[in-house]
């Protein structure tokens, strides 16, 4: 087992120790919830896939790679070709240095190195990386015998030949690394979408069968049924976040940002995304007071409750549990097990499929961890499938954890800005719940010459939604519960 995972489960038993051991339970509080929280980060280290490039190891595959001048297909490019039968089509030809899967290890490194080097020349004012230079090109003498000739060429002078090589742009995706979900998206089911907008047919109800009649020399035609359809529209939207860099960064410091910033980027976009998962309102007026809510200290002051505020992008579960119905007022009081299966129920007979519970950290140790019904993770059994961030279990259902559950909400289940003092959970059907992906997140970069700056910008196209009918009872919001 993960080492990470193994901590994680001892921090998470020595709660449940003091829990059950201890006459006061909330003694040190922000001590356990402090631990829950290092918890949850080291489940979810641990639980964590690295993106290991698909490699062929088959050398000839870079022979797709190779024009027919002998030159090399650097980029991906739309070509037109003769295809018999069709006549002359445009189709799309991939390029060595943007393939989705790759031919050998060296093609592999030689993608990697790459797009180092054009990341760090983005965060720099002049884009002059020598080593960098000097280690592509001996990777590229380590080129197959059969591609060697082509690769050589790149570093020619004369236009056309090699000038293409080594763009100062960045690729159009971030590294692949950084693409896969973390945290509550990622038990989210993925859709891409090729175009901005999706439209998802559905049967809202089905057909209705009849008794057959007895056939008779007068044949009676069978009863008739309607069958009633609908249609469901989803728009990609996106985010952006922008950094500014001085520009008196070398080759070498440049270099040395690289993993700290591709991180960054990527979870500045995975908490957005998140937040909005939770809180997200698409109304006029958003439910709570955003333009004073700044989660957990997450935001910053500025920009809070504006048009471009994040947690406008998508309507969000608490808020579609408000709109449904299926809300519980748990009473301001510690939670007991019946309250929190009134909750599933709310569900309907989606209360019998796939579920999740998302709960805050103080939540769980004021009020889940005191049922004896709950299981946590050092009680999982050796061949339990474990759900990113899940900590532990109730009634069957996986309860992970999210920093965008705040525990600043009053007791009807918002934020005001005035009552700060209660907190909440959510259940939700995930075969009900999608996140639809018009792109990954890419980046670009500009430089301000009249600031000294460097800009960053990293942007994502996406959505969470729902197939569903708008009414069907998909998610449950319990509320009013005491920290």
């Amino acid at each position: 087992m993960n080492t990470k995972i193994e901590e994680a489960k001892r921090l998470i038993a020595g709660i449940v120790s003091h829990q059950k051991n201890t006459d006061d339970r909330l003694r040190n509080f922000e001590d356990q919830v402090k631990d829950l929280k290092h918890a949850q980060k080291l489940l979810a280290e641990g639980q964590t896939k690295t993106y290991e490039p698909e490699v062929h190891n088959n050398d000839f595959a870079l022979k797709q790679y190779k024009n027919e001048d002998g030159s090399v297909q650097w980029n991906t490019t739309t070509v037109s070709k003769n295809i018999a039968g069709q006549g002359r089509v445009n189709v799309e030809q991939k390029g060595l240095l943007d393939a989705e899967v790759y031919a050998n290890q060296w093609h592999a490194d030689l993608c990697k190195m790459n797009q180092d080097r054009s990341l760090a020349r983005m965060m720099m004012k002049d884009p002059y990386t020598p080593k960098a230079d000097m280690k592509l090109y001996s990777h590229l003498q380590k080129a197959p015998s059969f591609m060697k000739n082509a690769v050589n060429k790149i570093f020619a002078d004369n236009a056309g030949v090699g000038s293409e090589w080594i763009p100062d742009e960045f690729r159009t995706e971030l590294y692949q690394t950084f693409q896969v979900p973390r945290g509550l998206r990622a038990l989210l089911p993925s859709v891409q979408m090729e175009r901005e907008t999706l439209l998802i047919p559905k049967l809202s109800r089905g057909g209705r069968p009849f008794i057959k009649g007895v056939a008779t020399d007068d044949l009676a035609k069978y009863q008739a049924s309607t069958i009633e359809t609908a249609q469901k529209t989803v728009r990609a939207k996106g985010l952006a976040t922008l950094m500014n860099i001085y520009d008196a960064a070398g080759e070498d410091s440049a270099f040395a940002i690289i993993p700290a910033l591709s991180r960054q980027i990527a979870q500045d976009l995975e908490d957005a995304f998140e937040d909005c998962m939770i809180n997200g309102d698409t109304n006029a007026t958003h439910q709570d007071d955003i333009a004073n809510w700044n989660v957990r200290e997450r935001w910053g002051a500025s920009g809070l409750g504006g048009s471009s505020d994040h947690r406008r992008l998508f309507l969000g579960m608490r808020a579609a549990a408000f709109d449904k119905s299926s809300t519980v007022d748990i009473g301001g009081t510690a939670m007991s097990f019946a309250e929190f299966m009134s909750v599933n129920s709310q569900l309907g007979e989606l209360a019998v499929g796939n579920k999740v519970c998302v709960v805050s950290p103080e939540a769980l140790v004021a009020n889940f961890l005191q049922l004896e019904q709950v299981v946590t993770l050092e009680k999982f059994g050796p061949q339990a499938t474990i759900l990113t961030g899940e900590l532990a279990r109730l009634a069957g259902i996986p309860i992970v954890l999210s920093r965008f559950m705040s525990a600043d909400m009053n007791a009807s289940g918002l934020y005001d800005n005035a009552t700060k003092d209660k907190t909440g959970f959510l259940i939700f059907n995930t075969d009900s719940w999608y996140q639809y992906v018009r792109r990954q997140i890419t980046i670009e970069s500009d430089k301000d010459i009249t600031s000294g700056v460097i800009q960053l910008v990293s942007t994502m196209r996406a959505v969470m939604d729902s197939p569903d009918a708008d009414a069907l009872k998909n998610v449950a919001f319990g509320f009013n519960l005491p920290i």
